[in-house]
């Protein structure tokens, strides 16, 4: 086969193509590719001012073409408040985007600020998205307290980070001041909410189309030591104010991973009566086990598909949540694809906890209504000679991923079981594709005959690891789903 291209005699650098000029491309043409670089990082100077000076016929289009002029980056040393203008002029009334960085208020803060809401203001009526991040708290409420009584009927999304060094964040001297945003105003398009450091409590409650949000705040669950419960309740007024919220991602920032006590995972704490909320379909809570524990308890969320954790794994859920789950009827969690369920023992030990029994003995009923469930990963879970492990062969028929991680008693003998149940069920259960087993790398391994691992490496993709000297990383149901991780980054 020749590697040469054929081409029609007609069509040679002697006999050219009749006008095949870029010019001659049709709008929509130009409209599409102007789009797509439009969408590029942006680098030196912005697109649309390069393509407004290429020719008279690019310089048409860009001009005739709104929404290349409605984008609004206040993040120089040196501002351009007279092109913003001009390109507002150009946008005529299209929906614009605002980003402002700390970068700008170096110097004469407050003047820049005020000149920058100067330029905002009168288009308000058009602005879709603005973006605060890390300003001087200075300059922070002079951009929010213009919002106090405005209205913005085409905003959409709202995001707003603070320094560190603040209140907020519980460092620096305290605030009196609030953040109100449109409190005597409206923003009834509303959809996205993201504050970082910020103390949402004086005006979420306005936004009740709100469809995603995301609250990073060290007040967020409640006072300094609030207890379970209250990390419960928070969520659920949180929910109750936002009915048709879809993703939810809390965390507080005073949270750090320690290495959790074994009553977090095996006693539930004191909970608020279970409220249910039929719209939300993504959560993710940076909160202690026992915290999350309470959350979960509390509330029946018959569209939730994801649980994740502020590190965007999946999100542990202590083994003392089984009874709730098990004795609600329908199940609280129908539609769930991933579930990490923790029990706490961090290393071998003869000291099986006192509630361990009861907990595990409603494995089988709580993932008996699971029946859109894809992924179990079972955390540090003592399964008492095998006890609990069998009830795999006959619940959860969309399971196809099944994690062992660092758990305790069992044997191989019974995992192999649940494969060979599961091939041979006859379409009434999903055979697994994927077991992963980590094991404590100084303790007694997990006991298994080699016929049994060659067996599993066969019928499965069986991989086993010892923590912490083998990577255990990337290894998760959630690294494979494509969209989870960005959302829940916080």
């Amino acid at each position: 086969m020749s590697d040469s291209i054929t081409t029609d005699p007609q069509h040679t650098p002697a006999n050219p193509i009749g006008s095949r000029h870029i010019n001659d491309l049709p709008y929509d043409v130009f409209h599409v590719i102007f789009s797509i670089c439009l969408q590029a990082p942006p680098a030196g100077v912005p697109f649309p001012v390069v393509a407004s000076h290429v020719c008279g016929t690019w310089r048409q289009h860009a001009l005739n073409t709104p929404k290349f002029w409605t984008k609004l980056d206040f993040n120089q040393k040196k501002l351009q408040f007279e092109r913003y203008r001009v390109w507002l002029e150009r946008a005529n009334g299209a929906p614009f985007d605002v980003y402002i960085d700390q970068t700008p208020f170096h110097e004469a803060s407050l003047k820049r600020a005020k000149e920058i809401m100067r330029l905002i203001m009168p288009n308000i009526a058009s602005l879709r998205t603005l973006e605060v991040e890390k300003v001087p708290q200075k300059v922070l409420r002079v951009i929010f307290d213009r919002f106090t009584c405005a209205s913005a009927p085409q905003l959409r999304k709202l995001v707003v980070r603070v320094e560190r060094n603040t209140a907020w964040y519980g460092e620096g001297k305290p605030s009196k001041w609030k953040f109100k945003p449109f409190v005597q105003g409206e923003a009834p398009k509303l959809q996205e909410l993201n504050l970082f450091g910020v103390n949402p409590t004086h005006t979420i409650g306005l936004f009740k189309d709100l469809r995603f949000v995301r609250l990073r705040w060290n007040g967020v669950f409640g006072g300094l030591n609030s207890s379970p419960y209250e990390h419960a309740k928070a969520v659920q007024d949180l929910l109750t104010a936002l009915p048709i919220l879809e993703y939810l991602l809390v965390n507080d920032g005073r949270y750090h991973d320690l290495w959790p006590h074994l009553d977090e995972f095996q006693q539930l704490p004191a909970h608020p009566p279970p409220i249910a909320h039929k719209s939300l379909i993504h959560a993710s809570f940076g909160a202690s086990p026992s915290n999350v524990s309470a959350i979960m308890a509390s509330l029946i969320l018959p569209k939730l598909r994801y649980a994740i954790d502020r590190h965007q794994n999946e999100l542990p859920i202590g083994v003392s949540c089984l009874g709730a789950i098990a004795h609600s009827d329908p199940c609280p969690f129908s539609h769930l694809v991933s579930l990490r369920l923790g029990g706490g023992y961090g290393a071998a030990s003869p000291i099986v906890h006192p509630e361990n029994a009861t907990n595990m003995g409603y494995l089988e009923r709580a993932l008996a209504g699971l029946k859109r469930l894809k992924s179990l990963t079972l955390d540090q879970v003592n399964f008492e000679d095998d006890q609990y492990l069998p009830c795999l062969e006959r619940t959860c028929p969309k399971l196809q991923w099944l994690r062992l991680v660092l758990c305790q008693r069992y044997t191989m003998k019974t995992v192999r079981s649940i494969v060979e149940a599961r091939l041979e069920s006859k379409k009434k259960l999903r055979p697994l594709v994927r077991l992963i087993i980590h094991q404590w790398a100084y303790e007694a391994p997990i006991p298994f005959e080699q016929e049994d691992r060659e067996w599993l490496e066969g019928a499965v993709q069986f991989d086993m690891k010892k923590y912490p000297l083998e990577n255990v990383g990337g290894q998760d149901y959630l690294s494979v789903v494509k969209g989870v991780r960005s959302l829940t980054y916080m």
